[in-house]
């Protein structure tokens, strides 16, 4: 367990390495029918995970994640079709922020904003306690912001820590019961805790 935990205190959305997007994207969000081809760069580019809270796009279902606006259309028209400015984003955490500015120009994919939080032992998404004062204001306005409060990110943390354990123990191709027990529970939380949100493109 301890590699879960190490893993998540090098970035809370259990990100190996940030994301990095790529150059010279020509399609465009203004135009509709570029969308899901944008959608799909932004799903390699961000490693299938939600920028904000790191949830899977995988296991939540790739149609309902969005590509949200770091900088919103409606203050920056002109950053629209921006790839730089594009993020993959879960439905949750993109109506949550809504139309909402990160404060202090911040950029999801920077390392600045990743040490802004901190996954405690119970999951749950908090400021970092090793933060300068106004370093925990930025904190604390971002969770506001996007809503990383809420206790469904606790059950996200449950579930892609014991993705994390399976995957090892089937790299390690070691059988006992433990694998069993995961996948029973994996099993059970996919069919009682699915995240429910309406679609928005």
């Amino acid at each position: 367990m301890v590699y879960v935990r190490d893993l998540y205190k090098k970035d809370y959305r259990a990100f190996v390495s940030l994301p990095v997007r790529r150059k010279n994207v020509i399609e465009k969000y203004s135009v509709f029918s570029q969308r899901a081809t944008l959608k799909h760069h932004l799903q390699e580019d961000f490693h299938e995970k939600c920028i904000y809270c790191g949830w899977s796009s995988s296991t939540y279902g790739g149609e309902v994640f969005h590509i949200e606006h770091v900088k919103s259309r409606n203050s920056y028209p002109e950053l629209e079709d921006d790839y730089n400015n594009l993020a993959l984003s879960c439905s949750i955490c993109n109506t949550t922020k809504n139309e909402t500015e990160l404060p202090g120009e911040l950029d999801p994919t920077s390392s600045k904003f990743q040490r802004l939080f901190y996954r405690n032992k119970m999951g749950a998404i908090v400021v970092n306690n090793d933060l300068t004062d106004s370093e925990k204001e930025l904190s604390n306005q971002c969770l506001k912001i996007i809503g990383l409060y809420k206790e469904l990110y606790k059950l996200d943390y449950i579930y892609e820590s014991l993705k994390l354990i399976q995957s090892k123990l089937c790299l390690t191709r070691e059988s006992s019961q433990l694998i069993y027990d995961i996948l029973e529970i994996l099993e059970f939380i996919d069919k009682n805790y699915k995240r429910r949100t309406r679609t928005k493109i």
